[in-house]
């Protein structure tokens, strides 16, 4: 099966499109990274994932400052301003590559950066992608199920 990344806009080209925001958050583009900023809100893009297959995200953060900023994928509701959230993960001062596991059930998938206050936080390389064509791509894939783990991207 053909490894397909379902993040509209990995590489961060061009102008951002289909970008949504709420709040302070903002979000600027250079060093092939989105740089999003901001003392509250959020920013994000909705995907077109498959419903209730397991996928990866995949991706590599730089954050200016501890534990303050964060990344989520949210599964989106048919009521207006409700969504759930699936993973969530604080980050670290520095880099740090994230990889994990989640399966969307219904309606919509938003890929959201929290910047609350931080200085700049950078994301680079997104994939989100099926799990299995992933664990196919990687050699066998990564033992367990791993959910809002910080870890080495194999």
């Amino acid at each position: 099966m053909q490894r397909i990344n379902l993040f509209p806009n990995p590489v961060f080209a061009g102008p951002l499109t289909n970008t949504s925001w709420w709040g302070g958050a903002n979000g600027t583009v250079r060093d092939n990274a989105l740089h999003v900023t901001g003392h509250n809100g959020g920013y994000g893009f909705n995907v077109a994932v498959p419903f209730n297959v397991p996928l990866v995200l995949s991706m590599r953060v730089d954050a200016s400052e501890d534990n303050v900023a964060g990344v989520m994928i949210m599964q989106t509701t048919d009521k207006p301003n409700v969504s759930n959230m699936v993973f969530s993960e604080r980050l670290k001062r520095g880099i740090s590559d994230v990889l994990c596991r989640f399966t969307i059930p219904s309606h919509g998938c938003r890929f959201e950066i929290n910047p609350n206050g931080i200085r700049d936080l950078a994301v680079s390389n997104v994939l989100i992608e099926r799990a299995d064509t992933y664990d196919a791509g990687v050699g066998g894939g990564l033992p367990g199920f791993f959910t809002g783990d910080t870890m080495p991207l194999q």
